[in-house]
């Protein structure tokens, strides 16, 4: 499953390892039951403005994906603006 995000990869990688992620090589993290591999993605443009993206591709066990993602989207929700 490859989701898009428009957060800084650092900030990514930092999400999924305070979610008990471990990085195994360059970009590549591991959880209980998942791995993931982050990358730069084509920004997002609106107008004139440009957001940065990254893509996050999760493998693994379906449950364990599910209770990362629901735990993500509390990380990467914004408010504001």
């Amino acid at each position: 499953m490859k989701l898009a995000y428009g957060v800084p990869l650092r900030t990514m990688k930092r999400y999924l390892s305070d979610l008990g992620a471990t990085e195994i090589a360059e970009n590549r993290l591991t959880g209980e039951g998942w791995q993931a591999v982050v990358s730069r993605s084509e920004p997002a443009k609106i107008g004139s403005l440009v957001v940065g993206r990254i893509e996050v591709e999760f493998s693994g066990d379906e449950a364990a994906i599910a209770a990362l993602l629901e735990k993500l989207h509390w990380k990467t929700l914004r408010g504001g603006g």
